[in-house]
C-alpha cells in the first residue's frame, strides 16, 4: 500500500509528464508569436535605415545599414558593403579593394545579409524564449540544418516586436550587435558604382 508521500510523488511525476510538454508548446507558441511580430514590425518600415553598435571580444565599433527590399548598404569602420539582392560588393577603403560575390540569401547575419536578419518566420530555425523582462523578450534561435552551426539570441521589445539586440554565438566566439536606431525612409539605398572606386583592385569570387 502506498504511503501519502509516495502517492504525492507519483501524482507530481504524472503531472510533470503531462504538463512539461504543454509548457514547452506554450513557450514555442510565444516565441513564434514574437517572431511574427518582429517580422511584421520590420515589414511595416518599408525602406529603412538602422544604426548599431557592435562588440566582439576586444573589438567594438559603430555602424549603419539601409535596406530597400532585397537591396542593402552597410557602412562600418570605413568599410562599405553594397548589394542589389543578387551580388555583394564589399569595399575595403584601406586596402583599396572590392570583393565581389553572390549574396548568401540564407544568411541571417545582420552584417552579411541585413534584409533577412530579423525574419525567422517559416524558416528552419527552432525558437525558444530564454529571458523576459517587463518590456523585452530574448529568443534563442537554432537552425535545424546541421551544417549551420552556432546560436542566435534575438532580443525584441515584447509589445511591438522592435529588434533591440542580436547576439551570434559560435563556440567561444560571440558577436554582440545592439540596434540603437531604426527609421523608415523614402529614399532608396546607395547602389554600387564602380566609377566611385576607380583604381581599386576588384576580386571576383563568383
Amino acid at each position: 500500500m502506498y504511503s501519502d508521500i509516495m502517492v504525492k510523488n507519483l501524482i507530481l511525476a504524472a503531472l510533470a509528464v503531462v504538463l512539461l510538454p504543454t509548457e514547452a508548446l506554450a513557450a514555442d507558441d510565444d516565441a513564434q508569436t514574437l517572431l511574427r511580430r518582429t517580422a511584421d514590425y520590420i515589414s511595416s518600415l518599408g525602406r529603412y535605415n538602422a544604426q548599431f553598435e557592435i562588440a566582439a571580444g576586444e573589438y567594438s565599433s559603430q555602424g549603419s545599414y539601409a535596406v530597400d527590399g532585397d537591396a542593402y548598404y552597410i557602412e562600418v569602420d570605413g568599410a562599405e558593403v553594397y548589394s542589389d539582392g543578387k551580388t555583394r560588393y564589399e569595399v575595403d577603403n584601406t586596402r583599396r579593394e572590392v570583393n565581389v560575390d553572390d549574396v548568401d540569401t540564407s544568411s541571417r547575419n545582420v552584417l552579411d545579409n541585413p534584409t533577412r536578419c530579423f525574419d525567422f518566420v517559416g524558416t528552419d530555425y527552432d525558437a525558444a524564449v530564454t529571458e523576459r523582462t517587463d518590456a523585452s523578450t530574448t529568443l534563442r534561435l537554432r537552425s535545424r540544418d546541421e551544417k549551420v552551426e552556432g546560436e542566435i539570441f534575438l532580443t525584441v521589445e515584447t509589445a511591438s516586436g522592435r529588434p533591440q539586440r542580436v547576439v551570434y554565438v559560435l563556440y567561444e566566439d560571440r558577436v554582440d550587435v545592439r540596434v540603437t536606431h531604426l527609421e523608415s525612409v523614402r529614399r532608396g539605398v546607395r547602389r554600387y558604382d564602380p566609377k566611385a572606386y576607380d583604381g581599386y583592385e576588384t576580386i571576383d569570387f563568383r
